[in-house]
């Protein structure tokens, strides 16, 4: 008889890229954390930073927007 392989979803993937122990130790071991509160906390800074990270790179793609017309001014000037 075959022996039936684990099944890994789509979403633990990114929680093994994440950290690969926290990964194990919730798949293997059962384990939930012994402080939810700020496994929430966690995630939720982790989001906000994600915002402003996407923030940021707009900002500088628009500073660099800038940049070239006012580059392009000063030739045609």
């Amino acid at each position: 008889m075959a022996e039936r392989k684990p099944i890994i979803r789509a979403s633990e993937l990114g929680e093994y890229d994440f950290c690969a122990r926290a990964w194990w130790l919730r798949r293997e071991c059962g384990w939930e954390g012994r402080f939810p509160e700020h496994l929430a906390q966690g995630e939720t800074a982790h989001q906000r930073h994600g915002q402003d990270l996407q923030q940021s790179q707009w900002l500088r793609t628009v500073a660099i927007g800038l940049l070239l017309l006012a580059a392009l001014a000063l030739v045609l000037a």
